[in-house]
């Protein structure tokens, strides 16, 4: 008999776009935005430069932070810690800690931090795709006092009028939101709920995963995805690695590499996929 990979304890990992890796805000690479007196971080772990196909994500915010800000990108922010008020088209939306925040192009909003936050934030394309110019050349300009001047961009129409998922509007889902769920394993109770793919006009797949202790999957995804996990914990097998993945951290998984993924606790987690369920295997997730 073979023996076991040995599980990784290595405090900081570094992004690598070809393999499956689990990553904490230990990991970041690149503060891209830092206020110390306000309590502000905005700390990547990957972006165009890394090579990846989304921009990866931890955000800090001290309570009583307060903002306006447009987003250039489509943006999902997973709240691991804290809350949150946005205010935006003349709505207010409130986002807790386990719940998925949306952040289509385009559309502003007044954002308040109510209590020390937390977020595992992904967006696509990527901040260099969406601005013109690298995560590391915006921290050049920063660094030394010059704020660079970053491309407007219009907010698409909407295309949901009150409907579960609308790609023009900010929006919060928690898990209890998923109208229909797919079966992963009926035995084991793990299931996939997605929130949105192509055709509710999102630019990526959105999806809540909720996987029992003790299943066993081998799985290979058909697109590149970032699991931000919210609850529970797995042990992933792959290329001769294991490494233990844990609430609060994100998951990355590159499309082609197989792993196999040991639940050693109840787990939740909220997927984004690059291309969408539909683009990558020719028919929406609840078809086939």
């Amino acid at each position: 008999m073979s023996e076991r990979p040995e599980t990784e304890r290595s405090s900081t990992v570094k992004f690598d776009p070809e393999s499956i890796a689990a990553y904490s805000a230990a990991d970041v690479s690149l503060w891209s935005w830092t206020d110390e007196d306000e309590g502000t971080h905005v700390g990547y772990i990957a972006d165009e430069h890394e090579k990846a196909a989304m921009g990866m994500a931890f955000v800090h915010f001290r309570a009583g932070v307060e903002f306006d800000f447009t987003w250039p990108y489509d943006e999902v922010c997973i709240v691991t810690r804290g809350s949150l008020t946005v205010d935006t088209l003349g709505r207010r939306i409130t986002a807790r800690a386990g719940q998925v925040m949306t952040q289509p192009k385009g559309v502003p909003g007044t954002f308040r931090i109510g209590e020390d936050l937390e977020m595992i934030c992904v967006h696509h394309p990527t901040f260099a795709r969406a601005n013109g110019m690298s995560l590391q050349e915006y921290k050049a300009a920063t660094d030394v006092g010059e704020q660079p001047s970053l491309p407007v961009t219009a907010p698409r129409r909407a295309q949901s009028a009150g409907g579960f998922f609308d790609p023009a509007v900010m929006q919060v889902f928690d898990i209890s939101d998923i109208p229909d769920w797919i079966t992963v394993d009926g035995e084991q109770g793990a299931k996939v709920g997605y929130i949105a793919d192509k055709a509710e006009g999102a630019p990526f797949g959105l999806a809540f995963s909720d996987f029992r202790r003790g299943g066993v999957y081998e799985l290979e995804f058909p697109y590149d995805e970032v699991a931000a996990i919210t609850s529970g914990s797995f042990t992933v097998r792959s290329n001769g690695r294991s490494f233990k993945a844990s609430a609060g951290q994100m998951l990355y998984m590159p499309h082609g590499v197989s792993a196999v993924f040991e639940i050693d606790e109840d787990t939740v987690a909220v997927g984004l996929h690059h291309p969408t369920f539909e683009d990558a295997m020719g028919h929406p997730p609840h078809e086939g």
